[in-house]
């Protein structure tokens, strides 16, 4: 065996791993197994990443020099179609408003569907996101 394919083969054996991909309709969604983050779009554009730490949302923006790290019982993304959503944590899922419109119909979910700073469409689940 060459020494390119002993070292090259744990290299694509991870990547492997880090992107399983699902197909939801027309549209293949990554689902990372090994990251406990999301790359997120928000309602303005801005591009944060986001993580669940003690029963809430720790928020980390991309541009640091408009925006600071922060702590927040909510996070507010851009679903798979380009809608504004709000999120919070309850209990071992999620529960969603439209629009952050919390006193109309709220929808609870296992996983959150949103755009990452690519535009791809990515899922995660409450447990992907605890750190």
């Amino acid at each position: 065996m060459s020494v390119a394919v002993i070292v090259l083969t744990p290299i694509v054996a991870a990547k492997l791993v880090f992107d399983a991909t699902s197909y939801t309709g027309s549209e293949p969604v990554n689902e990372p197994w090994v990251q406990s983050s999301m790359e997120f779009v928000t309602w303005n554009g801005e591009k944060w990443t986001g993580w669940v730490r003690s029963e809430g949302f720790e928020l980390r923006p991309q541009n640091e020099g408009r925006w600071s790290q922060h702590s927040n019982s909510m996070l507010a993304f851009m679903d798979w179609e380009g809608a504004p959503w709000q999120v919070r944590i309850d209990g071992d899922s999620f529960l969603l408003a439209h629009h952050g419109d919390w006193q109309g119909h709220t929808e609870r979910a296992m996983a959150i569907h949103y755009r990452d700073w690519q535009g791809r469409n990515q899922l995660r689940t409450l447990a992907q996101l605890k750190r």
